[in-house]
């Protein structure tokens, strides 16, 4: 119900005793066994027995008055105004007491008259037709409220937020038979536009931005204006500590000033994490990896964001990963994001990939996303070498461009109770390959070949919860590649902290890879969890050269904590999987996230 609208129904209430209801366990309570049996209930109505209008009590004979007032309350919800608790008898005698309420019922109040005044922007018919409640029925208290109701969300969606409905009138009539006479009364209001959005001094957040986020327009009018609705829309997006209630100031020429109070969340914040690999087959000692995350969030007040992660993954491989995206380009719900990727494997190959990214928003959290990207790969030294009759790693462009869909619905994106994730792409791609190759008669050629190539990636996770501070995350990743011929670096790197927990950080290579996930959380505080998870991973790897096509699973669990800190937050796992001799060869990933 919207805050600023104010149900006058005190004289309403006082009559119909509204809110008048019985505390403590009274009805549909059983009698544990070595408890006494509780007292029989006989309820008169007008001088004859009749059945309960709810089940039977199983209250105390010390809740007489409560029982007693919740049956008198029930008749007259039911019409039958002039109900009231004539006397009750209590008789102990008998080894189980027995309690006698007698009820004067009276007769049935029906709505003789229903008279709606003020209406002058709603035509008669639309009015009528909002309202339920019927003369000659009796008048039920739930459902005149919520044709008050209906009738201030009609005025809202036409720009008039500040309509007051009144009970002005609820005379009874006994000159026949008893009727009430229901008189409501309408104040339209202004009809309001936005003239403006205000913030709080220190906020950076731009009003364009806020009117994008909970779809207002400013300089139009002010339709669907529901305060609360608006404060959760804030509310659940990351840009935000937290919202409080709207305020809606009038001026003078009709037009409405809406200032919005928000908390926002830092500005950034800087990740470290840092992974532990206990010694392995092909890896004498054990070995340090990690990588640091810098991000930038709602830059200039408008949403923007900067991304920029430096890997060290095992061996002698880095990554430098720079991305950066604007929610509303041109002020249209169209976001675009640019992004650099650059790895270097030892010296065996480096890739370069630039890529762009669209999604525009076709529905609240839904966006329709496209993305375009240009892929390089070149040899190194080790990668230049000849394999049996060929190059290891051919110098290849690919060009990819592709269609998905991107929805996202969280109660909070930090540590989410409740929601859901889904990202899915699907591309196609051409790429052209060179490389030098033996021929049969022994001579090095160098050969040039075309690809058509095709890929599916995508993301769900879903936040179930069961219990108070409990929760269930169900989800799953993969990524298929589809080409008449492979190279190395076409393959997905699978495993590690963000793929498939308890095993080497790209310990897995294929053409296809999945991984589904189980977590069961306990929740801590806002920002804090205690969580025990189970990986179920696949890769199918398709013959390349002299090695044969593989498939397997690889199943990987363990524990993780996330713990909000002076200094920010901080996570750890520990990881296993089945291979894993004890429990000292764990893998053990720490992160530190600290807000700037």
């Amino acid at each position: 119900m919207n805050g600023d609208n104010v149900l006058y129904l005190a004289a309403w209430a006082v009559l119909l005793a509204v809110g008048t209801t019985a505390t403590g366990p009274l009805y549909g309570q059983s009698v544990s066994s070595g408890e006494a049996p509780g007292p029989e209930w006989t309820l008169v109505v007008d001088g004859t027995v009749t059945s309960w209008p709810e089940t039977s009590p199983a209250a105390s004979t010390d809740s007489v008055r409560a029982v007693g007032t919740r049956v008198v309350d029930r008749y007259r919800h039911n019409g039958y105004y002039y109900a009231r608790l004539d006397s009750a008898h209590i008789d102990t005698s008998a080894a189980r007491p027995n309690v006698r309420l007698y009820v004067q019922r009276g007769p049935r109040v029906d709505v003789g008259r229903l008279r709606i005044q003020g209406a002058s922007v709603l035509p008669a018919p639309t009015v009528r037709r909002l309202v339920d409640t019927e003369e000659g029925e009796p008048l039920n208290p739930n459902r005149l409220q919520a044709d008050i109701q209906a009738l201030l969300d009609r005025y809202e969606e036409m720009g008039h937020p500040l309509a007051q409905v009144r009970v002005t009138e609820t005379a009874l009539d006994t000159t026949n038979a008893p009727e009430l006479m229901v008189t409501l009364a309408i104040e339209e209001g202004p009809k309001l536009w936005l003239q403006r959005i205000t913030v709080p001094d220190d906020a950076r957040t731009s009003p364009a931005l806020l009117a994008r986020l909970t779809d207002l327009r400013i300089g139009a009018l002010l339709t669907d204006y529901d305060p609360e609705t608006l404060r959760s829309t804030l509310q659940e997006n990351p840009f935000f500590e937290s919202v409080g209630a709207p305020e809606l100031t009038v001026t003078s020429d009709g037009g409405a000033i809406l200032h919005v109070p928000v908390d926002e969340a830092p500005p950034g914040a800087f990740d470290l994490v840092l992974g532990y690999l206990p010694p392995s087959e092909g890896r004498e000692g054990g070995q340090l990896i990690g990588s640091g995350h810098l991000l930038l969030e709602h830059l200039f007040g408008g949403g923007r964001r900067f991304d920029l992660t430096l890997d060290r993954r095992p061996g002698q491989t880095s990554i430098f990963d720079l991305s950066v995206s604007d929610p509303y380009l041109f002020g249209l719900p169209l976001r675009v994001t640019g992004q650099f990727r650059g790895e270097q494997r030892d010296s065996t190959y480096s890739e370069r990939t630039y890529g762009l990214r669209t999604g525009y928003e076709l529905y609240r959290n839904f966006e329709l996303t496209g993305r375009l990207s240009r892929e390089v790969v070149k040899p190194g030294p080790a990668g230049a070498q000849l394999r049996g009759r060929r190059q290891h790693i051919p110098r290849s462009q690919t060009l990819f461009y592709g269609l998905g869909v991107r929805y996202e619905s969280l109660d909070r994106h930090v540590n989410p109770r409740r929601g859901l994730q889904v990202d899915v792409y699907v591309d196609q791609g051409q790429k052209q390959r060179m490389l030098r190759r033996i021929t049969a008669a022994g001579d090095t050629t160098r050969e040039r070949t075309s690809l058509r190539q095709e890929r599916l990636e995508g993301t769900v996770r879903a936040f179930l919860p069961l219990f108070e501070r409990q929760v269930l995350v169900l989800g799953g990743d993969g990524a298929v590649l589809r080409s008449r011929a492979y190279d190395r670096s076409d393959l997905f790197r699978f495993g590690g902290a963000t793929s498939l927990r308890g095993y080497d950080e790209d310990r897995f290579l294929g053409n296809v890879t999945a991984r589904a996930l189980l977590e069961y959380r306990l929740q801590l505080d806002r920002r804090s969890y205690l969580y025990a998870f189970g990986d179920l991973g696949y890769v199918e790897r398709p013959a390349m050269g002299e090695s044969s096509a593989t498939q397997a699973w690889y199943p990987g669990y363990g524990l993780g904590l996330q713990i909000d800190t002076g200094i920010g937050l901080i996570t750890t796992t520990y990881a296993l999987n089945p291979d894993v001799a004890t429990p000292a060869d764990g893998r053990i990933h720490f992160g530190l996230s600290v807000g700037l």
